[in-house]
């Protein structure tokens, strides 16, 4: 019989077959599903991106690639990887019949494909939003939103914009290039980027180095930058009159205007809302849901009311 449990990482086992999902330190048949901090291990099953991107943020290319589509054997289970919409080379992993989301967006993005969902006997979600209030607006409207603000904000001066230097950052990157703006990043944002250009993703940018070489411009850095007290990027772009924006999708529930030196914040998410995340719930029609990370209680708690599916919290 399968037991699932939360044992350093997401623990599957049955007889003599076991698989960590997203393992909290190296293990022997860990599946990482991307390449964030909190999420990224060494000598674990991943995407070739998420790989990569592991041997830029841990100094070690030290893992095993599975890719798209294709099953593997991981532990004496077949695992298939997804694309799972969060950040590039982010992956829902399958295990038989259980599908585990990890961080998931069913959007997508410029630099990702999103999560589809996939029938199942048993679903694994993660519930980062996972409160009836966590729910998001539509991200094309929030994309909308923040290049018309930003247009008409770089035509007054430069423009800063705070977002996690994985992911969002690159996905920023991507929409200023759509509008003809060649942003300025430092140079751990681009270090990253120059991974995504390795699989042809096409990102243009240039490294900060102190100074634009015009006086219109817009700089991608990470969120640290814009905290109070600001860094030098920050004061570089007040000294000449810009103004600053944040972009997370926690700015649809909370102000930052306190913490951080803004001028607007934008709920743009590489997460699934709570409607989104009972949507995907539903379209995958399992017979039990386990909930994962977040609101993990409210959330099992939502699936039971709302949709008559048995939940409970892992985690």
């Amino acid at each position: 019989m399968m037991k699932i449990e939360h044992n350093h990482g997401i623990n599957i086992k049955e007889d003599d077959k076991n698989v960590i999902l997203d393992p909290s330190k190296q293990v022997k048949n860990g599946v990482v599903t991307h390449g964030h901090l909190d999420h990224l291990v060494k000598d674990s099953y991943m995407t070739p991106p998420t790989l990569d991107i592991l041997g830029v943020r841990k100094g070690e290319k030290r893992g095993k690639r599975i890719l798209y589509g294709f099953p593997h054997d991981v532990g004496g289970f077949e695992v298939t990887l997804y694309p799972a919409g969060h950040v590039f080379g982010s992956a829902m992993a399958k295990v038989e019949d259980v599908l585990y989301t990890g961080d998931f967006n069913p959007y997508g993005g410029k630099t990702c494909k999103r999560a589809v969902p996939y029938d199942c006997s048993t679903l694994i979600v993660e519930s980062t939003y996972g409160k009836p209030e966590y729910d998001l607006p539509p991200k094309d409207e929030v994309i909308e939103d923040l290049l018309a603000w930003t247009k008409q904000q770089i035509e007054e001066g430069p423009v800063i914009m705070g977002a996690y230097q994985f992911g969002k950052a690159q996905e920023i990157i991507a929409l200023l290039n759509e509008e003809g703006i060649k942003p300025y990043t430092p140079n751990s944002i681009a270090k990253i980027s120059e991974v995504y250009n390795s699989y042809d993703i096409g990102l243009e940018y240039e490294v900060w180095n102190g100074k634009a070489k015009e006086d219109n411009y817009a700089l991608v850095v990470p969120p640290g930058e814009l905290r109070r007290p600001v860094g030098e990027m920050m004061r570089e772009v007040r000294k000449e009159g810009g103004s600053s924006t944040y972009l997370s999708g926690w700015c649809a529930i909370y102000p930052f205007y306190k913490s951080m030196d803004l001028d607007a914040q934008f709920p743009l998410s590489d997460h699934a809302g709570f409607q989104e995340l009972l949507d995907f719930v539903d379209r995958c029609d399992p017979e039990k849901v386990y909930t994962v990370h977040g609101s993990a209680e409210e959330f099992a708690g939502s699936i039971e009311t709302k949709l008559g599916i048995d939940a409970e919290a892992l985690c």
